[in-house]
């Protein structure tokens, strides 16, 4: 089978600024406890240079570190912008970055953004609603000068929802329904939206909440590149009938062996004639980068 370059949309490389927090220790979860999840060895051994052979081995081409700044939101940590700008200026061909919004201090994470969107591999702004120190909805007023902003700046914005990360951070995991991205998408249609890990384990209602919304895009990552995972036939499903062009890759490293999870996507039961596009088309399209 012929295989595009990967544009992989969920990847914490394993670097200082992730490493020395607990970002990185919580993004282990799964290798931590469950020994169905052994994770990468370039993620134990704490070392970029071991992860960018992984990734050639699994022709991933780019990237995308997704900035996290939710203060004080269980054990998540952070990462600082500046840093995530130094981590795209020092390997500017590897790594694409979005900025994260403080929600505790969402008017100068926005000040910061509007400073640092200007490097060329700033590609987005990410925000974490269900899992910050307060949750809250994605359509939240409090939000409003995030999208407002990532429309006049012409970037998309990444909203993190899942079960386990609303747990992590402390609440239930109903803060991660998408019921609340639907209302975002039709109040501002001219905002790209990516829900990061998909509002899993709500797949069904994701996959619909999409369907509504053109500007929605869903990247389940491991969560539809992880043999036998829960809900993941939700997302196959709705990519195979109506989302392939909304539909994103990501491997969610370092949670897994970024081989084996390109093999477990490949297994998954996506339509061949599709699968360019959810590896590589979608997001290249979407971030502007070109081959």
């Amino acid at each position: 089978m012929f295989m595009p370059p990967i544009l992989d949309m969920r990847l914490r490389p394993p670097v200082s600024a992730w490493t020395r927090g607990t970002v990185f220790k919580t993004a282990m979860h799964y290798p931590r406890h469950n020994l169905t999840f052994k994770g990468a060895r370039s993620a134990w051994m704490e070392s970029v240079d071991m992860l960018f052979t992984e990734m050639d081995s699994a022709g991933i081409r780019w990237g995308v570190a997704m900035g996290r700044a939710s203060s004080g939101a269980g054990n998540l940590g952070g990462v600082a912008n500046a840093e995530i700008v130094e981590l795209l200026e020092k390997y500017p061909n590897r790594f694409l970055g979005f900025l994260g919004v403080d929600l505790d201090a969402i008017d100068d994470s926005l000040a910061e953004i509007r400073e640092m969107a200007g490097h060329p591999n700033v590609k987005g702004i990410s925000i974490e609603p269900g899992s910050g120190r307060i949750p809250r909805w994605s359509d939240d007023d409090s939000l409003t000068p995030v999208y407002e902003l990532a429309i006049e700046l012409g970037l998309p914005v990444s909203i993190s929802l899942s079960g386990l990360l609303s747990a992590l951070a402390g609440h239930d995991i109903t803060w991660s329904r998408p019921v609340s991205i639907q209302r975002v998408a039709q109040r501002w249609p001219e905002l790209k939206i990516i829900v990061s890990h998909a509002a899993w384990p709500y797949a069904d209602e994701m996959v619909v909440v999409a369907l509504a919304c053109p500007n929605i895009y869903v990247s389940p990552d491991l969560y539809s590149a992880t043999a036998g995972m829960i809900a993941a036939d939700s997302y196959v499903k709705g990519a195979n009938l109506f989302l392939e062009d909304r539909t994103l890759f990501g491997t969610a490293y370092p949670v897994k062996d970024i081989q084996e999870t390109v093999r477990d996507f490949l297994g998954m039961g996506w339509r061949p004639d599709i699968m360019h596009k959810i590896l590589w088309d979608n997001a290249a399209k979407l971030l502007g980068v070109k081959a």
